[in-house]
């Protein structure tokens, strides 16, 4: 994985707490605190711990420069180890690193039929980078290469662990131009039309 990405993470992490100030305040809010109270919990295997909330954070950063979509999932690794479970009938086991190969395709193949972008009416193919778990979370990331210089709407169109829970909520932010636009999807929402 890039350095690259991983810078991207940490600018991801100051966006999504720009975000607090924006639109949807008070559920950012209570998100962002859940998640900080949930990595600070003295636990080992997550599933074990259950939490109160199902949310999942789709952030897309426009690279212009390099005519590329950076895209990040972050999505709670018990939860999505359950969705993988329930979705390809075998164990998922997104921590361990003797199974990080094996789960590198579940996680590609979900992200496939669960995830798409459309940027100015075009379908965009995503390159898979790969996936890393940290805390109670895992992040996958995605690439999607030859992105247009000039980005005037686009849709992305998620069920991020939809086949798991009814009450699953998805924040998408996409990043361009230096503009920022953010939406709530709440099940069973599967599509976000954003203008730039």
């Amino acid at each position: 994985m890039s350095t690259k990405y991983f810078q991207r993470f940490e600018q991801a992490m100051k966006i999504i707490q720009s975000f607090v100030i924006g639109k949807y305040f008070m559920q950012t809010v209570l998100t962002l605190v859940g998640w900080l109270l949930w990595g600070v919990l003295p636990i080992g295997k997550q599933a074990s711990v259950p939490h109160p909330f199902h949310v999942g954070v789709v952030e897309i950063n426009h690279n212009a420069g390099e005519a590329t979509l950076e895209v990040q999932c972050k999505l709670f690794t018990d939860d999505f180890e359950d969705a993988l479970s329930k979705v390809y009938k075998r164990k998922a086991d997104l921590i361990a690193p003797a199974y990080h190969t094996s789960m590198d395709t579940l996680v590609q193949h979900y992200l496939k039929t669960h995830l798409s972008i459309q940027v100015n009416g075009k379908i965009m193919l995503a390159n898979y980078l790969g996936f890393e778990q940290e805390r109670e979370a895992v992040y996958v990331y995605l690439e999607i290469e030859k992105a247009p210089a000039l980005i005037e709407k686009a849709t992305v169109e998620t069920s991020l662990l939809y086949d798991l829970y009814d009450d699953q909520v998805n924040l998408i932010h996409f990043s361009t131009q230096n503009k920022r636009k953010s939406a709530k999807l709440d099940y069973p929402a599967k599509a976000a039309q954003l203008e730039f």
